[in-house]
């Protein structure tokens, strides 16, 4: 008996969570998710991706990749039946970086909350229009590609110069010919199941639906995920990752950007359900 109830147990176990924060963020971000966590699924193993904070989070996107990657290795080594992933903001695009590179990754679960999956235009609070539309002469060049927000500002009328400047968010998309679709893709498909989750009051996100991989089209009228190109073409897997139901989005009013992850509704009704 006392056997039997070991292997239950032992079968009953959650997966570890690994968080990783966003822009300007820290570790303590997750705080209230770990709490929950701790409470709703005792003896789950939390960790965060402490090795990058503040300041390190203007570094090119890369950049970031590189400083998390080893810890993050780290962790699924020591968790050979794999880990469950929860990025927020900024961070869902370091999480794509990292998912994309590494070939023997066995993340169970990504949950993605309010990244900029297809790209920014526009955003932050009181951003002159005038700076939003002339945001490309900076932003698409040698030097703007080392300044963070470079990485993924999709300027829907300027994509020629977004194809050829971007080294982030271009490649991962397949948006400009790289080398390395095929591994990132062939990586990018190990995920077993992405819930991706944004809304309409986000108000940092632009457009809010690049959260579920939607974005703009010429006439800046937003055009949702199905309708993008690496969708149609399945350039990275994300039709696949549909077709197969391994894919997953929440449209949630209501929530502004930087309570994403310090609303315990929020954390309760989704998170949670995806934790396995």
């Amino acid at each position: 008996m006392l056997w039997f109830l070991f292997l239950v147990g032992f079968c009953a176990a959650y997966k570890p969570v690994v968080f990783i924060h966003g822009f300007n963020g820290t570790s303590e971000d997750g705080d209230l998710i770990k709490d929950i966590i701790q409470k709703m699924h005792p003896g789950t193993l939390y960790y965060t991706a402490n090795a990058f904070n503040r300041t390190d989070t203007v570094k090119p996107l890369w950049e970031e990749v590189a400083i998390v990657k080893p810890q993050l290795v780290k962790y699924m080594k020591a968790h050979p039946d794999g880990i469950n992933l929860i990025c927020y903001s900024q961070g869902g695009l370091v999480c794509r970086g990292l998912l994309s590179t590494i070939p023997d990754h066995n993340v169970d679960t990504l949950i993605a909350v309010s990244s900029p999956m297809a790209g920014m235009y526009g955003g932050f609070k009181g951003l002159p229009g005038f700076v939003k539309r002339n945001a490309y002469r900076l932003l698409y060049s040698k030097m703007g590609q080392r300044i963070f927000l470079g990485n993924y500002w999709k300027d829907p009328h300027h994509l020629d110069l977004y194809e050829k400047f971007s080294d982030f968010l271009a490649p991962l998309n397949n948006d400009s010919i790289s080398p390395h679709i095929t591994e990132f893709k062939r990586n990018f498909l190990r995920i077993k199941r992405m819930v991706l989750i944004g809304g309409p009051d986000d108000g940092l996100i632009c457009p809010w639906q690049s959260s579920l991989f939607g974005f703009y089209d010429e006439n800046e009228i937003v055009q949702d995920m199905k309708k993008q190109r690496y969708f149609i073409e399945d350039s990275f897997g994300l039709r696949t990752m549909s077709e197969q139901k391994r894919l997953f989005w929440y449209n949630i009013k209501g929530i502004v950007h930087k309570q994403w992850v310090r609303n315990p509704d929020v954390i309760k009704s989704v998170f949670m359900k995806w934790l396995n």
